[in-house]
């Protein structure tokens, strides 16, 4: 997302409700499983333009309101490739694995400002991620194969949502700077 999208969007949001009390950062493109040898510059940067850097900008966004009103809460989508290795391509996976990062710093730095920052980590989720790959690459598919067969099963995107409902709750209050799984076991194998 470019910057004054995103501004935009929160200044739209409190200009129509008065506040924002829960960010949820919910974007992510695939790649095409293509393993470091085979990156190409101008994927790497869209890829972590959309899954990590609008990230980045819609917290720094959303923080401002947040820290002037002392309470806020942040929900990043993140995935189980931001925790395991061979899930998707490396782009994709070290895109991910900065989303953890960032929310686990973010859910510390802002803790005693009454802020909290989670993340969510789906498993294979019945989305259209999958339209966003181009051209698969065959050794990189064939490399991540071996994981995909203990899959137990997709998600529904309802299943991801509770998730987040819960984070979103005071039910959630003492969850802060954590990822919490949501892939039916799939890395529990």
């Amino acid at each position: 997302m470019k910057e004054e999208d995103i501004q935009n969007l929160v200044d739209s949001a409190v200009a129509q409700y008065g506040t924002l009390d829960i960010l949820v950062n919910n974007a992510g493109i695939m790649d095409n499983f293509e393993p470091a040898a085979d990156i190409e510059d101008d994927s790497w940067e869209r890829i972590f333009a959309v899954n990590t850097t609008s990230v980045m900008r819609a917290t720094r966004k959303a923080l401002k309101v947040f820290l002037e009103k002392g309470s806020g809460n942040i929900i990043n989508i993140a995935s189980i490739g931001g925790l395991q290795g061979s899930r998707a391509g490396a782009t994709y996976t070290a895109s991910k694995h900065a989303v953890v990062g960032f929310t686990k710093n973010t859910g510390f730095m802002y803790a005693n400002s009454g802020i909290r920052c989670n993340a969510i980590a789906p498993g294979g989720v019945e989305t259209n991620i999958g339209s966003t790959m181009t051209h698969i690459n065959e050794f990189g598919m064939g490399r991540t194969q071996s994981g995909m067969g203990v899959n137990p099963r997709m998600g529904k995107p309802d299943e991801i949502a509770y998730v987040a409902l819960f984070l979103a709750s005071d039910e959630s209050s003492f969850v802060n700077g954590t990822v919490i799984t949501a892939d039916s076991g799939w890395i529990a194998y």
